[in-house]
């Protein structure tokens, strides 16, 4: 994984070819948009936080914020370092034993029908 950090992300990329690096993660949501929801945090020169303070404490950007945000870092020429992850939802529809051992400990979020983010491409929220 690239660490975000100014000067890895400076590094990454050239003033005159602005571009995105997915440093952590899937290049978009996939899969059941049911089971899973994705979380983003973009990285930047405008960033006020790098390194494990960042990757901790970055704003959680939902798809929809996540799409807007590099709409704005895009048409501002801006490079950016991608971090995304996927959390399981919580839903009875879904097929997982959630007495299984896995699961302890896993943050569960609201099931789809329960989540308030708008839908994005895919079905995602």
């Amino acid at each position: 994984m690239l660490k975000p950090r100014y000067e890895n992300l400076r590094c990454q990329s050239l003033e005159e070819h602005p571009g995105v690096f997915f440093a952590s993660c899937s290049t978009g949501p996939s899969g059941n948009p049911r089971f899973y929801r994705f979380f983003w945090r973009l990285f930047s020169l405008e960033s006020p936080l790098e390194g494990e303070t960042f990757l901790q404490h970055a704003p959680r950007l939902c798809n929809a914020q996540f799409e807007g945000a590099i709409e704005r870092l895009r048409g501002h020429g801006m490079s950016y370092l991608v971090y995304g992850w996927r959390q399981p939802r919580r839903d009875p529809s879904n097929p997982w034993d959630l007495n299984n051992a896995k699961w302890d400990g896993v943050e569960f979020v609201p099931s789809w029908d329960d989540d308030i983010d708008p839908v994005v491409a895919g079905g995602h929220k």
